[in-house]
């Protein structure tokens, strides 16, 4: 099919052929000669001017069937189509003008895009289920987390999914008391899904403009259990404490009431009496040093002082300081540990972890040897403290590293642990990206060891 720059080219030919002769019949004829030979040299005249302009021509077709073309893919959809500049004419103008702004264009949309992918990939990873309602519960937009909390395969279709296939009637009554009332709604409600779970559910107006009427309404619902886990955690946790710190003071005022009842002039019991009481208030030192030291582990932006040091010679220093304390239980300590394998720490932080593990190892072990051994595994510094102690039931090892927990209460609070050390160990070393664990076996003893990334966190627990 011909397209409109070559129809208009074959009609001008004709057009200025018949002109031409027309012009030269009557030129000739005015001049008294034959007409035909001179009309045949001008037409003559004519196709050879036509063929010496049809290049040109042709050219000028093929730049306009290209801005053409190009025009149509922009047209369509397709930014990065391109016309062929060529020239240094007008049309070649028009078609920089043109690359220009479909070049900007498919910029400014490859931004809208990103844009909108981290927008989604936002919403798609938020704990809360999200949903874009319209006044009649069509769902504009959903996340998966929405579906998935309310039970029910997320619908495809060209048509929009509508609220009640959520199947919860409880969202129905909320969403429309927002629609109704013109406000946001919040309340605690129950969701069936396999099981009766709690979650908060709220229901906002979405208007594009303040004062406007709103254009949608934005149902969230948030599951209950992490913030109920957390309370209880809480609660757990102040009530050990409380606990923990009562034993003692109660201890030390009992004591001190008894000195001041007339203990004091008994003196076959009263230096007993004071000794006890500077042992409890020692326990009671220990127990808030402990709840100290926690606490600055667990802040969220608790720092670390990592320098390069010599593990070995840490774990040497450390193991010479607990020498006495094993000698005087009639235990053996070895630490091997070889000098040259160095590692990114905090130093006051790995040696907070490490004396724990040793003052747990020697304070529970009766007959035998504690060994340190460090070692360079293929991707972190490894330090374990064996002891030949009675061992753990392997019910209570998953535990371990809880604040507070202890296998045996009464032998712990004998020897005057606080329950608190191995959860402290747990978190200095999470705080170097590490990984802390244990292996028991009953009547054979117990290792406890921990894990450091030699250059930096990037292990977890």
């Amino acid at each position: 099919m011909q397209s409109p720059t070559g129809r208009l080219s074959v009609r001008l030919f004709w057009i200025l052929a018949a002109v031409l002769l027309v012009a030269g019949v009557a030129m000739t004829r005015a001049a008294g000669a034959r007409p035909w030979p001179v009309a045949s040299i001008l037409f003559l005249a004519l196709i050879v001017a036509s063929a010496a302009a049809w290049l040109p021509v042709r050219t000028l077709r093929r730049r306009f069937g290209d801005l053409h073309a190009a025009a149509d893919a922009m047209a369509g959809g397709d930014l990065g189509a391109r016309v062929p500049v060529d020239a240094h004419d007008d049309l070649a103008l028009t078609a920089r003008a043109l690359n220009e702004l479909a070049g900007r264009l498919e910029a400014e949309l490859g931004a809208l895009r990103r844009e909108r992918d981290a927008g989604e990939a936002l919403l798609a990873n938020l704990p809360q289920g999200l949903a874009l309602l319209t006044r009649d519960l069509s769902i504009k937009y959903s996340n998966s987390r929405f579906w998935a909390m309310v039970g029910v395969t997320r619908p495809v279709g060209a048509a929009p999914a509508r609220l009640p296939l959520a199947r919860q009637p409880i969202l129905e009554q909320l969403a429309e008391e927002s629609i109704q009332s013109g406000r946001s709604v919040t309340s605690d409600v129950a969701l069936y899904v396999e099981e009766k779970r709690e979650f908060e559910v709220a229901v906002a107006p979405v208007a594009a403009e303040a004062g406007r009427e709103p254009e949608a309404w934005l149902l969230s619902i948030e599951d209950l259990r992490p913030e109920k886990r957390m309370a209880a955690l809480r609660r757990e946790f102040v009530a050990n404490a409380s606990h923990e710190l009562k034993t003692p003071l109660t201890s030390i005022r009992g004591y001190a009431e008894t000195l001041l009842s007339g203990g004091l002039e008994d003196a076959a019991n009263r230096a007993r009496f004071v000794e006890t009481i500077r042992a409890q208030a020692a326990r009671l030192e220990s127990l808030v040093e402990d709840l100290l030291a926690l606490a600055d582990l667990e802040r969220p932006d608790a720092p670390l002082e990592r320098k390069d040091w010599d593990i070995g010679q840490i774990v040497r220093e450390i193991g010479s300081t607990f020498e006495d304390v094993a000698s005087r239980r009639g235990l053996r300590l070895v630490v091997e540990a070889r000098p040259g394998i160095r590692a990114r720490v905090d130093r006051a932080r790995l040696d907070l972890a490490l004396r724990n593990l040793l003052d747990n190892a020697i304070k529970y072990t009766d007959v035998g040897t504690v060994t340190v051994r460090l070692e360079r595994t293929a991707s972190a510094i490894r330090i374990g403290v064996s002891d030949t102690g009675r061992g753990i039931d392997p019910e209570h090892l998953p535990r371990l590293f809880e604040r507070f927990y202890r296998v045996d209460r009464g032998r712990s609070r004998a020897l005057g642990g606080t329950g608190l050390g191995l959860s402290i160990v747990k978190h200095a070393i999470q705080l170097h990206g590490g990984r802390v664990g244990v292996e028991s076996r009953i009547g054979e003893g117990s290792t406890f060891w921990i894990e450091v990334p030699p250059d930096g966190p990037h292990l977890h627990s």
